[in-house]
C-alpha cells in the first residue's frame, strides 16, 4: 500500500508541475525516474519474498521427509582391511556381492567430529541407487555381505575413502569417515550355468540372448531367435550391474529393482521402464572397456 501511495503521489506532483509549466521537462523526467525506480523496487521485493517463501516451503518438506538415522548398539562387528564394520541390524533378504549394485539410505559424518554431516540420504528422505564399482573403496569392501533390510555402520580410514583428494570442503583432506547405511534393495543375480570364458568387469559391450519378464512373470521383451543382442554401455544399468563378474558361456537370472530400470530421454528401449524386471540372460561374447579408477561417497 505504501508503494502504491507513493506512485500516486509522484504522479500527482508530475501533473501539477505540468499544469504550471507545460515545458517542465526536468521535473517530468525526475518524476518518471522516481516512478520507474519505485516500480522496480516493488518488483524486486516481490521476487525476494517469493524466493524466501519457496525456500521455507522446501525446508519444511525436507524436514517432513527426513528419516531418523539408526544409532543403536551393534549386533555384530568385524574388520576388513582396517574398515570397522558394525551391523546395527541384520537383514534377511538377498546378500550383496562384491561389485554389486544397491538402493540404500546413507548418512556420512567425520570420525573426528560426528556432528559434522557432509552428506545424508536419510536427511533427504530418499534412497539412492548406485553400483558399488562407482564408489569409494571403503564402500566396495564394506558393503558386500549386507542383506536387504540390514543396517550397517562403516568406519573407513582415509586411505580407503578420499585420502588427500577430498571432493568437498566439508571433508578435510585425509579424514576418516563414518557411514550409516540402510540397504533398501539391490540388483540380484543368480548363476544358472557358470561360464568358462572371460569375465565381465566394469563397462563392457556384451552380446547376449535374453528374456525379460515383469513382476507377474509375463514376457515383456526378448531377442529374436538366432539373433543375439548387442548391449551398449549405459543402455540398461540394472542389467550391467547384474552381469558384473559373469563369464562368457554362462547363464544367469537377474532381478532388477525399478530404481535401476529408468528411461533414457530420447531413446526408445526394448523394455518397460520404471518397474522391477527379471532377466534371464546367456552371455555369448563380451568386450570389456578400459576405464579410469573413480570413486564417490
Amino acid at each position: 500500500m505504501r508503494i502504491v501511495s507513493a506512485l500516486v503521489l509522484v504522479a500527482g506532483l508530475t501533473t501539477a508541475a505540468w499544469a504550471q509549466d507545460g515545458t517542465a521537462t526536468q521535473t517530468t523526467d525526475a518524476a518518471k525516474q522516481a516512478v520507474d525506480a519505485a516500480a522496480e523496487k516493488a518488483k524486486q521485493d516481490a521476487e525476494a519474498a517469493a524466493k524466501a517463501a519457496a525456500f521455507a516451503q522446501q525446508e519444511l518438506e525436507n524436514v517432513k521427509k527426513a528419516i531418523p538415522v539408526p544409532d543403536n548398539a551393534p549386533v555384530a562387528t568385524s574388520n576388513v582391511e582396517g574398515i570397522v564394520i558394525e551391523d546395527l541390524k541384520l537383514g534377511e533378504g538377498y546378500e550383496v556381492k562384491p561389485g554389486g549394485a544397491v538402493v540404500a539410505l546413507y548418512h556420512g559424518t567425520l570420525k573426528s567430529d560426528p556432528t559434522k554431516v557432509f552428506d545424508s540420504a536419510f536427511e533427504r528422505g530418499e534412497p539412492i541407487a548406485f553400483p558399488l564399482t562407482g564408489v569409494i573403496e571403503g564402500w566396495q569392501k564394506g558393503v558386500p555381505g549386507m542383506k536387504i533390510g540390514g543396517v550397517r555402520r562403516l568406519t573407513i580410514p582415509a586411505a580407503l575413502a578420499y585420502g588427500a583428494n577430498s571432493p568437498s570442503p566439508d571433508i578435510p583432506a585425509n579424514s576418516d569417515l563414518v557411514f550409516v547405511i540402510q540397504l533398501i534393495d539391490a540388483v540380484q543375480s543368480t548363476d544358472i550355468v557358470e561360464g568358462t570364458g572371460e569375465a565381465i568387469s566394469g563397462p563392457c559391450v556384451p552380446v547376449t540372448n535374453y528374456v525379460i519378464k515383469d513382476a507377474e512373470g509375463k514376457v515383456v521383451g526378448q531377442n529374436p531367435a538366432g539373433q543375439p543382442y548387442v548391449w551398449f554401455p549405459q543402455e540398461f544399468d540394472g542389467l550391467a550391474a547384474g552381469m558384473e563378474g559373469m563369464k562368457v558361456g554362462g547363464k544367469r537370472t537377474i532381478k532388477v529393482p525399478k530404481d535401476f530400470n529408468q528411461p533414457i530421454p530420447g531413446v526408445e528401449l526394448n523394455r518397460p521402464t520404471g518397474v522391477p524386471l527379471t532377466i534371464e540372460v546367456e552371455l555369448i561374447a563380451n568386450r570389456n572397456i578400459p576405464q579410469q579408477p573413480r570413486g564417490r561417497r
